[in-house]
């Protein structure tokens, strides 16, 4: 299933659409794999949690700093 869309996309970006697929099928095809593309590679959410896990510990120990910082003799 497809749906025809509108986009507004910048007159150089436009132009190199047209003469890399000069046939609308193919400038659907582009446009559809490139966002494919994009999609697979930057997925937010899982890009931030495998951040956060990769430095947890090292942010855990500076939380833990911090509250001891904040200790009232």
């Amino acid at each position: 299933m497809t749906n025809q869309t509108s986009i507004n996309i910048p007159d150089d970006l436009v132009a190199e659409l047209y003469r890399r697929a000069p046939q609308p099928d193919a400038r659907t095809a582009l446009v559809a794999e490139a966002l494919r593309c994009f999609f697979a590679t930057h997925d937010v959410a899982s890009s931030d949690l495998e951040i956060l896990n990769r430095y947890a510990d090292e942010l855990n120990q500076e939380a833990e700093d911090v509250l001891d910082y904040q200790v009232i003799p």
